[in-house]
């Protein structure tokens, strides 16, 4: 009885989803160019493509952002320990 339920209330936020459009929030910021993103509704998560549209999310796409949030964290480490500004 309850599996029923379960299925037909994921298939209303769908049917949500297929009216209105996704409503996606921002999960994770990769860097400026690049987030992720999940759909408040039917949980489908999307990220940014180089030409700026959402995208659905893949694991190659998600292996990417995450080798890029790495070189991001490791610019931002390198510019602010060496080379910073000594007054």
């Amino acid at each position: 009885m309850k599996i029923k339920r379960y299925s037909k209330n994921l298939f209303g936020k769908k049917i949500v989803c297929i009216v209105f459009g996704h409503q996606f929030i921002e999960t994770k910021k990769v860097n400026i160019h690049f987030s992720e993103f999940e759909c408040s509704y039917c949980k489908m998560q999307a990220t940014n493509d180089k030409i700026g549209k959402k995208t659905a999310l893949t694991n190659e796409l998600k292996e990417i952002n995450e080798t890029l949030s790495y070189l991001n964290l490791k610019k931002e480490f390198v510019k602010r320990f060496y080379y910073s500004k000594k007054d």
